[in-house]
């Protein structure tokens, strides 16, 4: 059961490696599939790659619970903005995948900033935008959030990686891609209040998988 809510509430992803512990024969004779009867042999007396043992990882979005794809609204209280850290069944999956990788982040990562007052700006919540990229405004995670985030990782023994927005002062090219210099004072006021504060972050992402 604590497994099958991780599963529902964060997507979830696992990397596997497989090797043979000696050479290996694959013969294709006359009633094979294969034409010509060819032999396959697979040296596998040295592994060419080691995974390890913490290779298990998880996602927590930003998606707040109006977001709906094909009439169904599925991600509910499922968000790093919403989610209820205090729910003993979520605690206890997590610890069960020890050390488990949290990457926090998703497509929403680009329109987030960080409340730390620099700059200093209004703190709200992502607003349905059907003009704005990913159908949302501009997104804020409060810092006393970012407080409870980390005191849950901390019991559970996660290890977070944290997606920044890399789009933060980029704007629209005539190619509909965005361009420009990269505005990092949010996010170098967030890393240090980060930092000063004693959190742990095993690593921080720069870009999503589509953004280049």
């Amino acid at each position: 059961m604590a497994a099958g809510l991780l599963l529902k509430m964060v997507g979830f992803c696992v990397w596997a490696l497989f090797w043979l512990g000696g050479s290996a024969t694959v013969s294709t004779g006359a009633g094979s599939a294969f034409a010509g009867g060819d032999a396959v042999v697979v040296d596998a007396r040295s592994a060419v790659a080691v995974t390890d043992e913490d290779f298990v990882c998880a996602t927590l979005d930003w998606w707040p619970p109006d977001k709906c794809d094909y009439g169904t609204c599925a991600w509910g209280n499922a968000s790093l903005l919403n989610l209820n850290l205090s729910n003993k069944i979520l605690l206890n999956a997590v610890k069960a995948f020890s050390p488990l990788k949290l990457r926090l982040g998703g497509s929403l990562q680009d329109m987030l900033i960080y409340d730390t007052g620099k700059p200093r700006q209004p703190c709200t919540p992502f607003m349905k935008n059907t003009s704005a990229m990913f159908g949302f405004s501009q997104g804020c995670l409060p810092l006393h959030r970012w407080d409870e985030l980390n005191a849950f990782f901390k019991e559970s023994g996660a290890r977070i990686i944290f997606g920044l927005n890399a789009l933060n002062g980029r704007v629209p090219m005539p190619d509909g891609s965005l361009g420009g210099p990269w505005n990092y004072t949010n996010a170098a006021s967030f890393i240090r209040y980060t930092v000063n504060k004693g959190y742990d972050i095993h690593g921080w992402e720069l870009g999503k998988l589509s953004v280049t």
